[in-house]
Protein backbone atom coordinates (compact mmCIF):
# COMPACT_ATOMS: atom_id res chain seq x y z
CA UNK A 1 0.00 0.00 0.00
CA UNK A 2 2.85 2.33 0.75
CA UNK A 3 4.23 1.68 -2.71
CA UNK A 4 0.82 2.40 -4.15
CA UNK A 5 0.64 5.78 -2.38
CA UNK A 6 4.11 6.80 -3.57
CA UNK A 7 3.24 5.81 -7.11
CA UNK A 8 -0.01 7.76 -6.94
CA UNK A 9 1.78 10.82 -5.57
CA UNK A 10 4.46 10.57 -8.23
CA UNK A 11 1.84 10.25 -10.93
CA UNK A 12 0.00 13.28 -9.55
CA UNK A 13 3.22 15.31 -9.47
CA UNK A 14 4.02 14.38 -13.06
CA UNK A 15 0.50 15.28 -14.08
CA UNK A 16 0.75 18.66 -12.38
CA UNK A 17 4.07 19.41 -14.07
CA UNK A 18 2.58 18.44 -17.38
CA UNK A 19 -0.42 20.74 -16.87
CA UNK A 20 1.85 23.57 -15.83
CA UNK A 21 3.98 23.09 -18.94
CA UNK A 22 0.87 23.33 -21.12
CA UNK A 23 -0.30 26.42 -19.22
CA UNK A 24 3.16 27.99 -19.48
CA UNK A 25 3.32 27.49 -23.25
CA UNK A 26 -0.16 28.93 -23.60
CA UNK A 27 0.76 31.91 -21.40
CA UNK A 28 3.89 32.62 -23.46
CA UNK A 29 1.85 32.56 -26.66
CA UNK A 30 -0.73 34.91 -25.19
CA UNK A 31 1.97 37.32 -24.03
CA UNK A 32 3.73 37.28 -27.40
CA UNK A 33 0.43 38.11 -29.11
CA UNK A 34 -0.16 41.06 -26.80
CA UNK A 35 -2.96 39.37 -24.86
CA UNK A 36 -1.64 40.41 -21.47
CA UNK A 37 -4.80 39.84 -19.46
CA UNK A 38 -5.01 36.20 -20.58
CA UNK A 39 -1.28 35.71 -20.05
CA UNK A 40 -1.52 37.09 -16.52
CA UNK A 41 -4.41 34.78 -15.71
CA UNK A 42 -2.47 31.75 -16.94
CA UNK A 43 0.72 32.70 -15.09
CA UNK A 44 -1.31 33.12 -11.90
CA UNK A 45 -2.82 29.66 -12.32
CA UNK A 46 0.69 28.22 -12.50
CA UNK A 47 1.75 30.14 -9.38
CA UNK A 48 -1.23 28.78 -7.45
CA UNK A 49 0.15 25.27 -7.89
CA UNK A 50 3.82 26.22 -7.92
CA UNK A 51 4.21 29.38 -5.77
CA UNK A 52 8.02 29.12 -5.70
CA UNK A 53 8.40 29.31 -9.48
CA UNK A 54 10.60 32.40 -9.70
CA UNK A 55 10.71 32.41 -13.50
CA UNK A 56 6.93 32.62 -13.79
CA UNK A 57 6.68 35.13 -10.94
CA UNK A 58 9.21 37.45 -12.60
CA UNK A 59 7.31 37.21 -15.88
CA UNK A 60 3.96 38.18 -14.42
CA UNK A 61 5.10 40.91 -11.98
CA UNK A 62 6.04 43.57 -14.58
CA UNK A 63 2.87 42.79 -16.52
CA UNK A 64 0.80 43.44 -13.40
CA UNK A 65 2.68 46.69 -12.79
CA UNK A 66 2.00 47.89 -16.33
CA UNK A 67 -1.70 47.21 -15.86
CA UNK A 68 -1.85 49.33 -12.70
CA UNK A 69 -1.72 46.46 -10.22
CA UNK A 70 1.50 47.67 -8.64
CA UNK A 71 0.81 46.48 -5.11
CA UNK A 72 0.32 42.88 -6.24
CA UNK A 73 3.41 43.17 -8.43
CA UNK A 74 5.47 44.35 -5.45
CA UNK A 75 4.22 41.47 -3.30
CA UNK A 76 5.47 39.06 -5.97
CA UNK A 77 8.84 40.79 -6.28
CA UNK A 78 9.31 40.80 -2.52
CA UNK A 79 8.43 37.11 -2.18
CA UNK A 80 10.88 36.11 -4.92
CA UNK A 81 13.63 38.29 -3.44
CA UNK A 82 13.13 36.69 -0.04
CA UNK A 83 13.44 33.23 -1.54
CA UNK A 84 16.74 34.19 -3.17
CA UNK A 85 17.98 35.79 0.07
CA UNK A 86 17.13 32.65 2.07
CA UNK A 87 19.14 30.64 -0.44
CA UNK A 88 22.01 33.20 -0.10
CA UNK A 89 21.71 34.00 -3.80
CA UNK A 90 22.31 37.69 -3.21
CA UNK A 91 23.11 38.69 -6.78
CA UNK A 92 19.80 37.23 -7.95
CA UNK A 93 18.03 38.90 -5.04
CA UNK A 94 19.56 42.26 -6.00
CA UNK A 95 18.44 41.81 -9.60
CA UNK A 96 14.87 41.32 -8.38
CA UNK A 97 14.97 44.44 -6.21
CA UNK A 98 16.39 46.49 -9.06
CA UNK A 99 13.61 45.33 -11.34
CA UNK A 100 11.06 46.19 -8.65
CA UNK A 101 12.50 49.70 -8.39
CA UNK A 102 12.04 50.02 -12.13
CA UNK A 103 8.48 48.73 -12.40
CA UNK A 104 7.01 49.82 -9.03
CA UNK A 105 9.11 52.91 -8.19
CA UNK A 106 6.45 54.26 -5.81
CA UNK A 107 7.10 51.37 -3.41
CA UNK A 108 9.36 52.79 -0.71
CA UNK A 109 10.43 49.36 0.50
CA UNK A 110 11.76 48.42 -2.95
CA UNK A 111 14.33 51.23 -2.79
CA UNK A 112 15.16 50.70 0.88
CA UNK A 113 15.67 46.96 0.60
CA UNK A 114 17.67 47.32 -2.60
CA UNK A 115 20.02 49.80 -0.93
CA UNK A 116 20.35 47.72 2.23
CA UNK A 117 21.32 44.67 0.19
CA UNK A 118 23.87 46.69 -1.76
CA UNK A 119 25.39 47.84 1.53
CA UNK A 120 25.49 44.25 2.75
CA UNK A 121 27.36 43.35 -0.45
CA UNK A 122 29.87 46.16 0.11
CA UNK A 123 28.51 48.36 -2.69
CA UNK A 124 28.29 51.62 -0.79
CA UNK A 125 28.36 53.93 -3.82
CA UNK A 126 25.62 51.96 -5.56
CA UNK A 127 23.52 51.99 -2.39
CA UNK A 128 23.92 55.76 -2.08
CA UNK A 129 22.81 56.26 -5.69
CA UNK A 130 19.86 53.91 -5.19
CA UNK A 131 18.66 55.97 -2.23
CA UNK A 132 19.03 59.25 -4.14
CA UNK A 133 17.23 57.82 -7.18
CA UNK A 134 14.49 56.53 -4.92
CA UNK A 135 14.04 59.91 -3.25
CA UNK A 136 13.26 61.42 -6.65
CA UNK A 137 10.10 59.32 -6.86
CA UNK A 138 8.68 60.76 -3.62
CA UNK A 139 8.02 64.42 -4.32
CA UNK A 140 4.53 65.24 -3.14
CA UNK A 141 3.14 66.12 0.27
CA UNK A 142 1.91 62.61 0.99
CA UNK A 143 5.29 60.96 0.32
CA UNK A 144 7.52 63.52 2.04
CA UNK A 145 8.21 61.22 4.99
CA UNK A 146 9.51 58.52 2.63
CA UNK A 147 11.75 61.04 0.88
CA UNK A 148 13.19 62.16 4.22
CA UNK A 149 13.76 58.55 5.31
CA UNK A 150 15.68 57.73 2.12
CA UNK A 151 17.85 60.85 2.40
CA UNK A 152 18.59 60.17 6.07
CA UNK A 153 19.72 56.66 5.15
CA UNK A 154 21.88 58.10 2.38
CA UNK A 155 23.48 60.45 4.91
CA UNK A 156 24.68 57.41 6.82
CA UNK A 157 26.83 56.70 3.75
CA UNK A 158 27.77 60.26 2.71
CA UNK A 159 26.98 62.52 5.68
CA UNK A 160 27.87 65.86 4.10
CA UNK A 161 27.16 65.49 0.41
CA UNK A 162 25.99 69.10 -0.12
CA UNK A 163 23.14 68.54 -2.57
CA UNK A 164 21.72 65.81 -0.36
CA UNK A 165 21.91 67.98 2.76
CA UNK A 166 20.32 70.97 1.01
CA UNK A 167 17.49 68.76 -0.24
CA UNK A 168 16.96 67.28 3.22
CA UNK A 169 16.96 70.74 4.81
CA UNK A 170 14.28 71.90 2.39
CA UNK A 171 12.17 68.85 3.19
CA UNK A 172 12.56 69.45 6.93
CA UNK A 173 11.43 73.04 6.43
CA UNK A 174 8.32 71.97 4.52
CA UNK A 175 7.59 69.45 7.27
CA UNK A 176 7.69 72.15 9.97
CA UNK A 177 11.04 70.93 11.27
CA UNK A 178 12.90 74.20 10.77
CA UNK A 179 15.21 73.64 13.75
CA UNK A 180 16.50 70.42 12.19
CA UNK A 181 16.94 72.18 8.85
CA UNK A 182 18.90 75.07 10.39
CA UNK A 183 21.11 72.70 12.36
CA UNK A 184 22.01 70.85 9.17
CA UNK A 185 22.66 74.06 7.26
CA UNK A 186 24.87 75.50 10.00
CA UNK A 187 27.09 72.42 9.84
CA UNK A 188 27.10 72.36 6.04
CA UNK A 189 28.10 76.05 5.88
CA UNK A 190 31.41 75.14 7.51
CA UNK A 191 32.17 72.59 4.80
CA UNK A 192 31.34 74.35 1.53
CA UNK A 193 32.18 77.56 -0.28
CA UNK A 194 31.37 79.44 -3.46
CA UNK A 195 27.97 78.81 -5.08
CA UNK A 196 27.12 76.04 -2.62
CA UNK A 197 27.73 78.33 0.35
CA UNK A 198 25.50 80.95 -1.23
CA UNK A 199 22.74 78.36 -1.56
CA UNK A 200 23.14 77.44 2.11
CA UNK A 201 22.97 81.09 3.22
CA UNK A 202 20.00 81.77 0.95
CA UNK A 203 18.07 78.87 2.44
CA UNK A 204 18.93 79.96 5.98
CA UNK A 205 17.65 83.45 5.13
CA UNK A 206 14.48 82.05 3.55
CA UNK A 207 13.74 79.94 6.62
CA UNK A 208 14.40 82.62 9.26
CA UNK A 209 13.99 85.95 7.42
CA UNK A 210 16.73 87.11 9.79
CA UNK A 211 18.95 90.06 8.70
CA UNK A 212 21.98 88.12 9.96
CA UNK A 213 21.52 85.48 7.27
CA UNK A 214 20.90 88.13 4.63
CA UNK A 215 24.27 89.59 5.57
CA UNK A 216 25.95 86.17 5.51
CA UNK A 217 24.46 85.52 2.07
CA UNK A 218 25.83 88.83 0.81
CA UNK A 219 29.22 88.10 2.29
CA UNK A 220 29.33 84.66 0.68
CA UNK A 221 28.41 86.23 -2.63
CA UNK A 222 31.08 88.89 -2.33
CA UNK A 223 33.87 86.62 -1.15
CA UNK A 224 33.42 84.22 -4.07
CA UNK A 225 32.77 86.79 -6.80
CA UNK A 226 35.19 89.65 -6.59
CA UNK A 227 36.11 90.10 -2.95
CA UNK A 228 35.45 93.29 -0.92
CA UNK A 229 34.65 95.52 -3.90
CA UNK A 230 31.97 93.12 -5.12
CA UNK A 231 30.57 92.87 -1.59
CA UNK A 232 30.36 96.65 -1.29
CA UNK A 233 28.52 96.84 -4.60
CA UNK A 234 25.98 94.23 -3.48
CA UNK A 235 25.44 95.99 -0.16
CA UNK A 236 24.90 99.27 -1.95
CA UNK A 237 22.32 97.70 -4.24
CA UNK A 238 20.54 96.06 -1.32
CA UNK A 239 20.40 99.36 0.59
CA UNK A 240 19.21 101.15 -2.53
CA UNK A 241 16.32 98.72 -2.94
CA UNK A 242 15.42 99.14 0.72
CA UNK A 243 15.37 102.97 0.60
CA UNK A 244 13.98 103.32 -2.91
Amino acid sequence: MAVGRVSSSGSSSLGRRGRNRVLLDEAHRARNRGRERRAIGLYKRILLEDPHNADVALRVAPMLARRGEGFEAWQIYRAVAREFARARQYHECLTVYREACRFVPWEFEAWRLCAELQLKMGRDEAAFQTLIDGRNHFRDLHTRAQAIALLCRARAIEPWEPHLVLDLARLYTRSEQSDSALELLACLAQRVQGPLLRRVRALQWRITLAPRFAWLWLRAFGESDGGPSRLAELKSRALGRRTG
